[in-house]
C-alpha cells in the first residue's frame, strides 16, 4: 500500500473529495436558491390568493346575514332598507338585491324590471338555482359600462321550495388594481383571468379602461396546469419563464404570478461564478494540506484509525489503545480515548445491570397496570392520551387505541369539558381529585379520577398522568339509601321524614300562602281483609299515582302513615285547595278496587300569616280531615260491604243463589221461633252476609270441580274469621260479625273456629247453621249432584242433637219445611 504514502496521490485524492464536497455544496445552494425562487413565487400567488378569498367571504358573509334575515319573512321595504344600507358601506358593491321566481325584485340600486320581464334566464339566476352554495359568474360590463363587475348569488329555499335568488353585483377594480400591480421581482408580474377566458387584472391593461380583454394565450396556456408546485419553461408573449398558477373563489377565477427565466435563474448564475473560484482556491490549499498531510498526519492518523476499529466492547470491555513517545501519533488523543473506554465501560456495565433491573420492573408494572380494575392514562403537553391500560377499559366498551392521540374532548365531546380543564391545571402543575359520569346504553356509570403532573430530571412538567376508578356501584347504592331515606317503598312517595323536614324548610322561607292538606284512606282495612293485603297495596298505589298527577310541580305528595297522605303547597290560597281537594275526591271515586271505589278524607288550612304556627297548620288539616272521615267514613264502609258481597256473588251466581235462600230459610225459621219483627231483619241479612268472608279465598278454590284436599279445606274454614273482620269494619254490619263467626260451630262443640257448644252459640248462628246445611245439600256442587228434599231432611233429623241445635232442626222440618220430624238423631 505504499502509493497511499504517495503525497501526489494523496493530492489528487484530497482534491477529488474538495471537489465533490463543494459540488454537493453547490448543489444544495443551488436547489435552496431554486427552491426559495419558487416559495417566493408561491408565497406572492398564496397572499394574492388569500386576499382575493378574503373580499370574496366578505361578499359572502354579507349574503348570509342577508340569508338569515329572509328567514324572518321581512317585509319588501324592511329588506330594502337593510339592502341599500349594505350597498352604502360598501364602495365595492354596485348593486345587491332578491329575485324571486314570481319576477319580482328588490334592489338597493332602485332598479325594478318592468312588468313581465323575466330574469330567470340571467347567468346569475341560473347558477344560483343550479348549485347548493354560493356562485360566481364571470367578469361582465355593467349596463351603465361604468364598471367591470362579477356576481356571486346564492338560491334561498324556504321549506325547500325555492324562495328566489340573492345576488351581490361586486366592482372588480379594486381587485384587478391589486393584482396588476403586484411586485414580482424585478420584470416579473401577475395576471387574474375569470372562467370566460377574459383579463381581469394584468399589468399591460389599465383598470380604468371599462373592457374586457381576452387571454387566448394564457387560458390554453394553463389548460393542463395544476397549482401544486410552480411551471417551468412557459413562454407567455414571447419570454421564457417561471409560472405560479392556482385556480381560486371554487375555481371561478385562474390566478397565475410569472417571473422572466433571466431574472429567476440570476442568484443560480452567481453562485455559479463563486463556486468556481472557490473551487479553485481550495484546490490550491489542499495541494499544501496534502504534503503535510501526508508527513504529520497521514499515517499517524491511519494507525490510530486501526486502533480505535479494533475497538468493541461488546467482545472485550477491557481493551485499550497503546501509547507512542512519537509526538506524531496523536498520543493525547489516545490517552483520552483509553480515560473514555474506561468510564464508557464503567458506564456500559452499569447500563446492563440498570437494563435488566428496568425490564423486570417493566414487566412488573405492565402486568400490574393491565390486571387493575382501574384505568391508568397519560396525557403528553398537548393533553393528548399518549398511554391507556387497565381492565376498566372494559367497563366502558373501549380499548386504548380508542384514545391514543387523542383529547378527551374527541373521545368524549362536550362531556369531557370539565376533565379537559382539569388536564389543563395538572400540566400547569396542580394535583385534581374528581368526578365524572358516562353513559353507556342508557345506564349512567360514575367514576372517581385523580391527575397529578409528570416532571423531568429539571423539575419540569412534560405530561400528566390520571387514575379512574369505577364507583358505579357505591355511587348507585348511596343514590338508593338517599332515596329511601326521604321516599316510601310501597308507593315512590315522599316519606315522613321529608314531609317534617320540607315543611320546616319551607315555613322558614316564609313561604306564603303555604297550606298544607291532610288525607285519610277510607276502608283500607275492609280491603285488606275482604280481598287480601296486595289489594291493599294496590289501592295505595292507585290513590299515590292519582295525587301525583294532579298535584303541581312545585307540590309536595307524602305518604306519612299506613293509610295517611299529606300534601304541601307553596303559595296556594283557599279557592285553589278547595279545588284541589274536589278533583283528588271526584277522581279517586272514579277507581274501583274490587267494585268498591277509592274514597278518602280530606282536610286542609292554610298558613295565610307568618306569625301563625305551624303546629296549628298541621292541627286544623287534621281535625278538618278528622270530621270529614266521621261524616263520610260510615257510609263508605257500608257500601263496601255491599261491594264486597256484589263481587263474591257476580263471579260466583251459585253463591248468589245461595246466600239469598239461606237469609230467606232464616227468616222462615225466625218467623217459626215468633222472633221479634225487628230481629228478623237482622236474621235475614246474616243469612245473606253468611259467606262474605269467602272473598278472600283463590277463586281457583270457590270453583274446583274435584274434591277438595286437607290444606284447602282447612283454607276455606277461614271464611268464617275473613267474614267476621269484614262486617266488624262497618258499623251498619257489625252486629252481624259474631253471627257469621259462628254459623259453623256445631252442638257437640267440634265446629270451628272457637269450638263452641250449645247456648254458648249465638242464636243466628245456629239458625244459619242449619238453613245453609240444609240449602248446601239440595243444591247442585261442582264435585257432586244435590240430595233429594227427603235425604236433606233425613240428614237434618240424623245430626239434630250433634251438629244441630235438636230445637231449632225440629221447628226448620216440620214448621219451614212441613215434613215430620221422625227417625234418630246422633
Amino acid at each position: 500500500m505504499r502509493f497511499l504514502k504517495n503525497p501526489l496521490f494523496i493530492f489528487g485524492v484530497f482534491s477529488f473529495f474538495i471537489l465533490i464536497a463543494f459540488s454537493y455544496v453547490f448543489w444544495l445552494s443551488s436547489n435552496y436558491i431554486e427552491t426559495r425562487q419558487e416559495q417566493i413565487l408561491l408565497m406572492h400567488r398564496d397572499n394574492a390568493v388569500n386576499i382575493i378569498e378574503n373580499n370574496f367571504n366578505n361578499y359572502e358573509m354579507t349574503l348570509s346575514s342577508v340569508q338569515n334575515y329572509l328567514s324572518s319573512n321581512p317585509s319588501d321595504s324592511d329588506l330594502l332598507n337593510l339592502l341599500v344600507s349594505i350597498d352604502q358601506e360598501s364602495e365595492e358593491i354596485s348593486s345587491i338585491y332578491f329575485y324571486r321566481p314570481d319576477l319580482t325584485m328588490v334592489n338597493s340600486s332602485g332598479y325594478v324590471p318592468d312588468p313581465g320581464v323575466d330574469l330567470t334566464s340571467r347567468i346569475w339566476y341560473v347558477m344560483a338555482t343550479g348549485s347548493d352554495t354560493f356562485i360566481y359568474t364571470p367578469a361582465y360590463i355593467n349596463s351603465s359600462e361604468d364598471r367591470v363587475i362579477v356576481t356571486t348569488a346564492i338560491a334561498v329555499y324556504e321549506n325547500n321550495v325555492l324562495a328566489g335568488v340573492l345576488a351581490t353585483d361586486i366592482d372588480i377594480m379594486a381587485i384587478a388594481g391589486f393584482v396588476s400591480d403586484m411586485e414580482i421581482g424585478d420584470t416579473g408580474y401577475a395576471f387574474l383571468i375569470d372562467t370566460n377566458g377574459s383579463f381581469i387584472a394584468h399589468p399591460d391593461i389599465d383598470v380604468s379602461d371599462i373592457v374586457l380583454n381576452p387571454a387566448t394565450e394564457l387560458v390554453s396556456l394553463t389548460a393542463g396546469l395544476t397549482g401544486a408546485t410552480v411551471n417551468y419553461y412557459i413562454t407567455i408573449q414571447g419570454t421564457e419563464g417561471v409560472l405560479a398558477y392556482t385556480t381560486l373563489v371554487g375555481d371561478s377565477y385562474q390566478l397565475g404570478v410569472f417571473m422572466p427565466l433571466a431574472e429567476f435563474t440570476q442568484n443560480l448564475r452567481l453562485l455559479s461564478t463563486l463556486f468556481i473560484i472557490f473551487t479553485v482556491i481550495m484546490v490550491i490549499l489542499a495541494t499544501v494540506f496534502s504534503l503535510f498531510y501526508s508527513k504529520t498526519i497521514g499515517r499517524p492518523m491511519d494507525r490510530l484509525l486501526n486502533d480505535i476499529r479494533a475497538i468493541n466492547l461488546n467482545n472485550d470491555i477491557h481493551y485499550r489503545l497503546p501509547i507512542s513517545k512519537n509526538p506524531f501519533m496523536f498520543g493525547d488523543v489516545r490517552t483520552s480515548l483509553n480515560a473514555a473506554l474506561a468510564t464508557t465501560a464503567e458506564a456500559m456495565e452499569q447500563n446492563i445491570a440498570d437494563r435488566r433491573e428496568l425490564a423486570i420492573e417493566n414487566q412488573r408494572v405492565k402486568v400490574l397496570m393491565e390486571s387493575t380494575a382501574d384505568i391508568i392514562f397519560e396525557v403528553d403537553l398537548d393533553k393528548r392520551f399518549s398511554s391507556v391500560f387497565g381492565r376498566g377499559l372494559k367497563k366502558i366498551a373501549m380499548t386504548p387505541e380508542d384514545f391514543i392521540g387523542k383529547t378527551v374532548l374527541d373521545v368524549f365531546g362536550d362531556a369531557g369539558k370539565e376533565r379537559d380543564k382539569l388536564y389543563e391545571k395538572a400540566l400547569q402543575g396542580e394535583h385534581h381529585i374528581y368526578d365524572w359520569t358516562l353513559v353507556k346504553k342508557d345506564q349512567t356509570l360514575y367514576f372517581e379520577a385523580s391527575i397529578s403532573p409528570i416532571y423531568d430530571e429539571a423539575g419540569k412538567v412534560t405530561g400528566a398522568v390520571g387514575i379512574t376508578r369505577d364507583t358505579t356501584e357505591p355511587m348507585l347504592r348511596q343514590k338508593e339509601v338517599e332515596y329511601l331515606i326521604t321516599h316510601d317503598f310501597l308507593t315512590g312517595l315522599y316519606n315522613r321524614r321529608f314531609y317534617v323536614e320540607e315543611l320546616t324548610r319551607l315555613d322558614g322561607l316564609a313561604t306564603l300562602p303555604l297550606a298544607l292538606m291532610m288525607i285519610d284512606f277510607n276502608g283500607l282495612k275492609i280491603l285488606n281483609d275482604a280481598y287480601g293485603h296486595h289489594f291493599g297495596d294496590i289501592a295505595l298505589k292507585k290513590t299515590s299515582e292519582t295525587l301525583c298527577t294532579i298535584a303541581g310541580i312545585s307540590d309536595s305528595v307524602c305518604r306519612i302513615g299506613g293509610d295517611e297522605f299529606a300534601i304541601i303547597l307553596p303559595k296556594a290560597n283557599l279557592e285553589a285547595v278547595d279545588a284541589f281537594k274536589s278533583k283528588i275526591q271526584t277522581e279517586l271515586a272514579k277507581i274501583l278496587i274490587g267494585n268498591i271505589p277509592i274514597s278518602v278524607a280530606v282536610g286542609y288550612d292554610v298558613k295565610l300569616e307568618s306569625q301563625t304556627s305551624l303546629e296549628e297548620v298541621m292541627k286544623n288539616a287534621e281535625n278538618r280531615m278528622y270530621r270529614n272521615k266521621v261524616t263520610e267514613g260510615r257510609n263508605i264502609r257500608n257500601g263496601a260491604i255491599k261491594a264486597i258481597l256484589m263481587t263474591l256473588t257476580d263471579k260466583f251466581s251459585d253463591e248468589k243463589n245461595h246466600s239469598a235462600r239461606v237469609g230467606r230459610y232464616c227468616r222462615l225459621i225466625g218467623e217459626a221461633m215468633d222472633i221479634h219483627s225487628d230481629d228478623l231483619r237482622e236474621l235475614e241479612v246474616a243469612g245473606l252476609f253468611h259467606d262474605i268472608g269467602k272473598i278472600s279465598i283463590p277463586d281457583a278454590i270457590l270453583g274446583k270441580p274435584e274434591k277438595l284436599t286437607l290444606e284447602e279445606n282447612e283454607l276455606i274454614k277461614t271464611h268464617t274469621e275473613n267474614g267476621y273482620h269484614i262486617l266488624r269494619a262497618a258499623d251498619e254490619y257489625s252486629g252481624l260479625a259474631e253471627h257469621v263467626l259462628s254459623h259453623h260451630e256445631r252442638w257437640d262443640g267440634k265446629g270451628y273456629p272457637r269450638g263452641l257448644s250449645k247456648t254458648d252459640i249465638p242464636l243466628f248462628s245456629r239458625i244459619i247453621g242449619i238453613a245453609e246445611a240444609y240449602d248446601t245439600m239440595t243444591s247442585d256442587r261442582a264435585y257432586r249432584k244435590h240430595m233429594s228434599d227427603d235425604d236433606a231432611i233425613a240428614e237434618i233429623i240424623r245430626y239434630a242433637g250433634s251438629q244441630f241445635d235438636p230445637n231449632i232442626a225440629k221447628i226448620f222440618v216440620e214448621k219451614v219445611l212441613k215434613k215430620p220430624f221422625n227417625g234418630k238423631s246422633k
